[in-house]
């Protein structure tokens, strides 16, 4: 969410950028909503179509204590996020959303992602705004009144905070080659960039972390979730009839597993875990239920026979 400034870079590089790291994900691999929030993001900044009308320049969209409150711009606390000052802003946001939306909305699933991008939205302007009326009194300074700001990064860095909280605990590397713990990376990352780019809004990239933390410690999420439930996450296990999605309906009583418990088996391969996190897990599962059966095999002798002649009465 960087401060109010022309659009200082072109409208190639980065948007060119930007499609190619959707074309090396994948646009099959983009999950729908993630994809649409991009897409919408740049055809605003491309200004196609009818949303010039909503998006003529930043002056008429960016976030600041005096329009919102003096004002009553109200709109400007979803238009603001929405709204890209150059190219190259556009570009690393949207490639920083495209990993954390993957990850978030194959965990809480599509119809809870999206709700769940609406109220961060919301509820980070409405910190940041917070934020810099708290900077005003403080310092006595009617400046940070007026600080008008635009970019979707407050909303990321909220949802950076949810990624490193269900990612297993690890180490990132900021700028590729700073290792910092994953578990406190959003912090390391609000101070580094910081350093590196002052003009970009600290206090909105900061009201992103503490809708995080208000989410994952807080009570946004008991909430958030008493108006829309999550989904559970599902994987899909290989049947000889077919795929089954989280857990495995019993072949006329001869399954002894619980469906409850394979549903928590389940739901657990996926609970913020990576493609390739997945698959080990799921290999590793086959390999236990393949060990299991043989031991139960060695115990009952006869009992694939028995199943073969039960299955046969019934054919």
């Amino acid at each position: 969410m960087p401060y109010l400034g022309g659009r200082s870079g072109g409208r190639g590089l980065g948007v060119f950028l930007l499609a190619a790291q959707m074309m090396n994900i994948g646009v099959d691999n983009i999950p729908p909503v993630t994809l649409a929030a991009v897409i919408l993001q740049s055809a605003i900044f491309l200004q196609f179509g009818d949303l010039m009308k909503w998006f003529p320049n930043a002056g008429k969209v960016c976030l600041s204590v005096y329009h919102v409150l003096y004002r009553k711009e109200w709109r400007r606390l979803i238009l603001a996020a929405l709204y890209h000052s150059n190219d190259i802003h556009l570009y690393y946001n949207m490639a920083s959303f495209l990993y954390k939306g993957r990850v978030l909305e194959r965990k809480f699933r599509s119809v809870y992602f999206l709700y769940l991008l609406a109220v961060f939205t919301v509820l980070t302007s409405l910190t940041y705004l917070g934020l810099n009326m708290a900077l005003e009194r403080v310092f006595d300074d009617s400046s940070y009144d007026l600080v008008c700001a635009v970019g979707f990064s407050g909303v990321i860095f909220a949802l950076k905070v949810l990624v490193s909280h269900y990612t297993p605990a690890g180490t990132q590397y900021i700028l590729g080659f700073i290792p910092v713990p994953s578990k406190i990376a959003f912090w390391a990352e609000l101070v580094i960039i910081q350093l590196i780019t002052p003009h970009v809004s600290f206090t909105g990239h900061l009201a992103g972390i503490l809708v995080g933390i208000l989410y994952i410690k807080g009570p946004l999420k008991p909430l958030m979730d008493s108006v829309i439930a999550p989904a559970p996450s599902y994987t899909y296990q290989r049947q000889s009839t077919g795929y089954r999605t989280g857990y495995t309906e019993s072949n006329r009583g001869y399954n002894t597993r619980s469906t409850s418990q394979q549903e928590t088996r389940y739901n657990n391969y996926t609970a913020g875990l990576s493609e390739e996190e997945q698959v080990q897990r799921a290999r590793e599962e086959s390999l236990r239920e393949e060990e299991s059966r043989r031991n139960t095999n060695r115990l009952y002798p006869d009992l694939d026979d028995l199943r073969q002649r039960r299955q046969n009465r019934f054919q």
